[in-house]
């Protein structure tokens, strides 16, 4: 029920039902009850234009980035040339894991 939402509430994957952002215009809305919400998904350019379209004015994007040399250290920084940033990508346990994550990251953008 959407009166008994209190306090921090957390959507994961909000791409797979960009339909519910409405909904949430709606909630966000209310007389201030102390709920807040934090959506997390990946960011398509159509799910950005329609979480802004509606939720104009009460939305908030961060975008987050990959490793940087100033968190992995310039003794890492071979390994994250190669690696890229990507969590997954870069603490691999093996090169061939590696690699097989970054060559899936691209297939599913080409």
């Amino acid at each position: 029920m959407p009166g008994s939402l209190s306090g921090l509430v957390i959507i994961d994957e909000i791409q797979l039902m960009p339909e519910i952002f409405p909904v949430l215009r709606v909630l966000s809305d209310r007389e201030s009850d102390g709920t807040r919400f934090l959506v997390l998904g990946s960011a398509s350019p159509e799910l950005r234009d329609g979480a802004s379209e509606s939720l104009a004015g009460r939305v908030e994007f961060v975008d987050l980035s990959g490793f940087q040399m100033s968190e992995v250290g310039t003794r890492n920084l071979d390994r994250l040339w190669v690696r890229g940033g990507f969590p997954r990508s870069y603490l691999a346990q093996t090169e061939e894991d590696s690699f097989a994550r970054r060559e899936g990251f691209i297939r599913t953008f080409l």
